[in-house]
């Protein structure tokens, strides 16, 4: 394709000192556009909230965050989402049971025990219910209907005293990674609400805490088609070093954006290191270091 356009402008270039100017309709004097690259294309998912929101992040700058992210040992990255692949693949999340909020502490979910003696079995079969109402094959994004869309509210709108959509969709989102969102403190200012957001259930903006869940999940499904190409720009520049990358959703790989993005923008104690977009990256994190290991198979030393 090239080629032949770099021909037909040559044939016309010399038909314009041959006859005079060429006919506007049919001449090319200027190359086609190049692609925006990843420093021209961005993610904003916020800009139809109000207060002080995240913004757009360039690709380029999420890019050198994911990276980071996915390279920390310490990140969620390892313990959350490769373990959380090979649980999957092991048929270990099939379940809800007490120990089961336990895993929300692979991102910090900060559960205590007094969380886990109130974790009753009723409440286990209602959280486990309302993640199996929602279909495991379904991502988030702009196609869901409104009825599953309203399922996955009402699996992030669930908890009790102590335990509420913190640390409950850091565990939903174990059991349907596409189509459940971390709604974290993270996560709530960066749609401009206060850090206990999708805890309290105070009105905050005339807005109750439900539909505040329900109007950032809608959000996020809306961003998710609406960023598609930048998702995938993203997913491809990383995957160099991080294969891994293409086995999560796009629904986690924009909340890892979220997230990073969020936490470059308070305030760093010292013993939180630089800045998510000023870190080097460092060793990957093979995906096999996080299978589990059945007892048949180990050894006694």
């Amino acid at each position: 394709m090239r080629g032949r356009k770099q021909a037909t402008s040559t044939t016309q270039a010399a038909a314009l000192v041959r006859n005079g100017p060429v006919a506007l309709k049919n001449a090319t004097p200027y190359p086609r556009a190049m692609p925006p690259s990843p420093e021209n294309l961005s993610i904003d998912v916020t800009r139809n909230f109000e207060g002080d929101v995240l913004g757009p992040i360039s690709v380029d700058v999420a890019r050198r965050r994911v990276l980071a992210y996915c390279t920390e040992p310490r990140s969620g990255w390892g313990v959350y989402d490769l373990a959380g692949i090979q649980a999957r693949r092991a048929g270990l999340l099939d379940q809800i049971s007490t120990w089961s909020l336990l895993l929300a502490n692979a991102l910090n979910g900060q559960v205590t025990l007094n969380n886990l003696a109130d974790f009753t079995q009723g409440f286990q079969r209602d959280l486990a219910a309302r993640i199996a109402n929602v279909p495991a094959d379904v991502d988030l994004d702009g196609t869901i209907s409104d009825e599953v869309l309203e399922r996955v509210v009402n699996v992030c709108d669930f908890g009790f005293d102590g335990v509420w959509a913190p640390k409950i969709t850091k565990l939903a989102a174990l059991y349907r990674p596409g189509s459940v969102p971390v709604l974290d403190g993270h996560v709530a200012q960066a749609f401009g609400f206060s850090h206990d957001s999708f805890s309290i259930k105070a009105v905050q903006r005339s807005i109750g805490r439900r539909d505040r869940i329900r109007k950032v999940v809608h959000a996020l499904a809306t961003g998710v088609t609406e960023h598609t190409r930048q998702l995938d720009e993203l997913r491809e520049l990383v995957a160099p070093a991080v294969p891994e990358i293409r086995l999560v959703p796009y629904l986690r790989l924009l909340d890892i954006v979220i997230w990073t993005s969020q936490d470059d923008r308070l305030p760093r104690r010292e013993r939180q290191g630089k800045r998510w977009d000023e870190r080097s990256p460092g060793e990957p994190l093979p995906l096999n270091d996080f299978e589990a290991v059945p007892l048949r198979q180990a050894r006694t030393q």
